[in-house]
């Protein structure tokens, strides 16, 4: 019968105290998704980070060098830990304190925010000279775009339409000026100074 192997006290110690560890990201991997986290007096080798979802549904939202995170390392074996990302510090505080808001702070600065408490969708994209997308956004679908506004929607913008326009509705206006389907433009003035009919309707 095989005996298990006996571990001194000191080594017991050492594999408790690696349970669970405090520390901070030191480097980032992207390409193979890994970070090293500065934790007391060591620095890890390259370990994963645990991330929203990885199956199907994948989500990548990697931790930033600084940020301070929690290792997990099963039966202290630090070559098989995790890192959990997302511990607040006084370098990074909570950018929010309300309990009725989703909100997400970019390192550029933008600011993606959901009231669920108000049912308001709030996105704030940055804008400067020094960017070259001056916070852009770009939907791309292969099918049909769709958007519905119960009390109507106002674009503060100047718009570029590239393609065919097609609007379905009661009424067009330009600066309070009827332009749709039914409005009608008058002749002017004849040769006498008196004004004449509106033409017809558009066709």
């Amino acid at each position: 019968m095989s005996q298990r192997p006996l571990y001194s006290a000191a080594e017991l110690l050492r594999l408790i105290h690696n349970l669970v560890r405090l520390g901070t990201v030191a480097e980032v991997d992207h390409a193979r998704a890994r970070v090293r986290v500065a934790t007391g007096e060591i620095t890890t080798a390259w370990l994963p980070w645990l991330e929203e979802r990885a199956g199907t549904t994948r989500t990548w939202n990697p931790p930033t060098e600084g940020e301070q995170v929690v290792v997990f390392a099963p039966g202290g074996d630090m070559a098989s830990a995790v890192v959990l990302a997302g511990l607040y510090r006084t370098q990074h505080p909570a950018p929010s304190d309300s309990a009725d808001k989703w909100h997400a702070v970019m390192p550029d600065g933008a600011v993606i925010e959901y009231d669920h408490a108000a049912s308001h969708l709030q996105a704030t994209l940055p804008g400067s000279a020094t960017l070259a997308a001056q916070g852009d956004v770009t939907v791309d679908t292969p099918a049909a775009l769709t958007a519905t506004a119960g009390s109507g929607a106002t674009l503060n913008a100047d718009t570029v339409i590239n393609g065919t326009l097609a609007i379905n509705g009661g009424s067009v206006t330009h600066n309070g000026t009827d332009i749709g389907d039914s409005h009608q433009h008058p002749q002017g003035n004849d040769s006498d100074g008196d004004s004449q009919q509106n033409t017809g309707a558009p066709v």
